[in-house]
């Protein structure tokens, strides 16, 4: 097999998994990615772990309303991304959104590599999302979204203190952190300063 066929540049991993460029990197350099450099100092990503990365993250594998927005559903209307790794606080999270915002277009991810490949691919309004879960935790996935030209405006939900976060890396002081069971007042508040600042 050629070198070609078994690996990719990183624009070209970036365009596979729906993320940038930056993220390919940071992915490298975390070892979540294989790669190497050239003679010529250029960057190759091995095309397998590449697939491995999107069988493991398969969005086919996430919970339905991961899926796309429905074409009937209106465009001007914000699309949000809801991240847990645990199915009834992700469902209990849904549930809220829908009561606030029920025309809202929701994407559900189980961890940060799956929510990073759907912002890649859908670039949502607003991403809610656990601190600790598998694979990469909230804090690096928000950190990866801040370094995006136009990130979402991001909402962290956390039984943890922002002391006890400080110890995953600290949460950045500009991102909302809720108290889990998320209280429905304060989201509503924040959902509702969200819209004012859109419209």
């Amino acid at each position: 097999m050629s070198e070609r066929a078994a690996s990719y540049t990183t624009i070209e991993a970036a365009k596979q998994l729906g993320i940038s460029p930056a993220s390919v990197q940071r992915w490298v350099d975390a070892g979540h990615l294989k790669a190497w450099k050239t003679l010529g100092g250029h960057r190759r990503i091995d095309a397998a772990s590449v697939t491995a990365l999107l069988n493991s993250q398969s969005l086919d594998a996430a919970p339905p309303a991961a899926q796309a927005p429905a074409q009937s559903q209106a465009l001007d209307e914000p699309t949000l991304l809801l991240v847990d790794d645990d199915d009834i606080a992700r469902e209990l999270l849904e549930m809220q959104v829908r009561l606030l915002l029920p025309s809202a277009n929701l994407l559900l991810a189980e961890n940060g590599f799956q929510a990073l490949m759907m912002v890649g691919r859908s670039a949502p309004d607003v991403v809610i999302t656990d601190m600790v879960m598998p694979h990469m935790n909230g804090i690096e996935m928000i950190r990866q979204l801040q370094a995006s030209p136009k990130p979402p405006l991001i909402i962290a939900v956390s039984s943890q203190s922002r002391e006890n976060l400080a110890r995953l890396g600290g949460l950045p002081d500009e991102v909302l952190l809720l108290a889990k069971p998320v209280d429905q007042t304060l989201l509503a508040s924040a959902l509702s300063n969200f819209q004012r600042d859109r419209g």
